[in-house]
């Protein structure tokens, strides 16, 4: 019996990477990467359901997307974040074509910093409230700074390695990153709600009292 759970889980796991990669970062590229936060969005609330052990994998992972890309469309109120990004990633591009190479290092850090910034934008949503203020964002990013750094290591790490093969893997396993730094993120999110002593029941049943200490 554990081992048919545990193929069952194996599999489960194996749809979720697969199908939950392709449709989040199928809709980046195919919207020229207009759509990325509505889109990581509902890979987020999908992923929510994944953390407190709630995916049902019967449930219709496409159908279930897309209804929550349809209601993170209103994410785009963030887009101007995306944009810094873009305009920061143009600049690298220009300081590599006219020799200025070492200002590249700076962009490629404040790329790495608000892709970082993005995914806890989102992630706050999800979990804390809907459209937070940017600036509460950053507190709560610099509360459990060692979450933070996490994230944003592996947003550097992204920035660095981007290019076509990436984003290939994206398509078949980006949804791994997804959960990793939402994992992050969000137990940063929860250690700056205990400290303002907003966790709901459920979120303190969920990590119990010797991990509550911890947060």
């Amino acid at each position: 019996m554990k081992k048919k759970l545990d193929l069952s889980t194996f599999m489960a796991a194996i749809h979720l990477t697969v199908v939950l990669s392709a449709v989040c970062f199928g809709t980046i590229y195919l919207s020229l990467s207009i759509l990325t936060i509505p889109a990581l969005t509902a890979a987020f609330v999908i992923g929510k359901d994944v953390i407190y052990k709630q995916f049902d994998v019967h449930d219709g992972l496409l159908k279930r997307f897309f209804k929550e890309l349809r209601a993170s469309l209103g994410m785009m109120k963030y887009f101007p974040l995306q944009l810094l990004v873009l305009l920061q990633t143009a600049g690298m591009y220009g300081a590599e074509k006219t020799g200025l190479t070492y200002l590249s290092y700076p962009m490629l850090i404040c790329i790495s910093f608000v892709c970082a910034l993005i995914v806890y934008v989102i992630s706050f949503h999800v979990f804390y409230m809907p459209k937070p203020a940017v600036t509460t964002v950053i507190i709560a990013m610099m509360y459990r700074v060692h979450y933070f750094i996490i994230v944003w290591l592996l947003t550097l790490l992204v920035t660095v390695l981007f290019g076509i093969k990436l984003m290939g893997i994206f398509l078949i396993a980006g949804a791994v990153l997804i959960l990793g730094t939402e994992v992050c993120a969000f137990l940063g999110i929860m250690g700056y709600k205990k400290l303002r002593k907003e966790l709901t029941d459920e979120e303190k049943n969920f990590f119990g009292e010797e991990m509550l200490k911890k947060l």
